[in-house]
């Protein structure tokens, strides 16, 4: 509450919110309530949390008094307050959940949590490299209120946010990889590159899953694991037959060996599509901005 009022401008700086109000609609709940909408439209911030506090500790009964609690957490989020609105809301839904503005506070606990990602305001780092604990919040919160609430009027809204939210995780994902993978630590890249496969390759039409697995697949070869990299090659053409790495995939299953004793060289009649080499380290899978579906990473020599 206090970050609220020390975060938003008021005509009535000298109000003390702690002084019981002086008017006749403090004496009724209805009163107090409209009144301190009143003075919230008006951008009275603090004049609208007395009325709106005013409501929750004497009418704690009243159908005003939820309302009120509503109206706080608006306050809050309008504030740029995300965090402290975002308890706001999920306090809301915990006291009130067959109220009938339970599924608007449940919405906006998600939206609190988006709001308070990390910017892409171009002196910081981009946001798909920085800490992504709010996204994953607002995910939790956006598929809680879909399930909980699926003929809601913001249902289309957070399957929206759903997504955008799932795109940005597999962006701090591929982040992850190229970390990984520009240093050479293959097995740490290939990894992350199957839990991106796992968890969002349905993105972009399931291309996000061929791609991360070939991905991992050169990883695998780059670590020499080559039991491993059968293994993710034998995924891909299970699970992405449509990607356009699959039939090199299906060419190199064919030649690898299925533990991890030196890989052969392939008859020439029965080498498959060429995996060509560079001496330069490769880029990771594909950074954050970069298409899926773009050349991938070559393995080393």
């Amino acid at each position: 509450m206090v970050a609220l009022l020390l975060a938003c401008s008021s005509n009535k700086s000298n109000i003390d919110i702690t002084k019981p109000l002086d008017t006749k609609e403090a004496t009724n709940a209805q009163r107090a309530y409209e009144r301190g909408l009143l003075e919230k439209k008006d951008q009275n911030v603090m004049e609208a949390t007395r009325y709106f506090e005013a409501v929750r500790n004497s009418f704690p009964y009243s159908q005003y008094a939820a309302l009120s609690e509503l109206a706080l957490a608006d306050m809050r989020f309008d504030a740029d307050d995300y965090g402290s609105a975002a308890m706001a809301y999920q306090e809301f839904v915990k006291n009130h959940p067959s109220h009938g503005k339970a599924g608007y506070a449940a919405f906006r606990v998600g939206l609190a949590h988006y709001q308070d990602r990390a910017s892409d305001f171009f002196l910081f780092p981009p946001s798909s490299e920085r800490d992504q604990t709010p996204i994953k919040s607002a995910l939790e919160a956006f598929q809680r209120f879909v399930s909980a609430y699926p003929k809601s009027e913001y249902v289309v809204r957070a399957k929206d946010m759903i997504n955008d939210c799932r795109e940005r995780l597999a962006a701090h994902d591929r982040y992850v990889a190229g970390f990984y993978w520009k240093r050479g630590a293959w097995r740490g890249a290939a990894g992350r590159l199957l839990e991106l496969a796992d968890a969002y390759g349905d993105l972009q039409d399931g291309k996000v899953r061929g791609d991360s697995l070939w991905r991992a697949a050169v990883a695998y070869y780059n670590a020499k694991d080559y039991a491993a990299e059968r293994g993710v090659l034998t995924r891909l053409v299970q699970e992405s037959p449509n990607d356009p790495h699959r039939k090199e995939a299906e060419s190199l299953l064919k030649v690898l060996p299925s533990a991890n004793a030196p890989a052969p060289t392939a008859p020439t009649e029965q080498k498959p599509v060429e995996v060509p080499t560079r001496p330069e380290r490769p880029e990771s899978a594909p950074r954050p901005g970069e298409p899926v579906g773009a050349p991938a990473p070559k393995p080393e020599k």
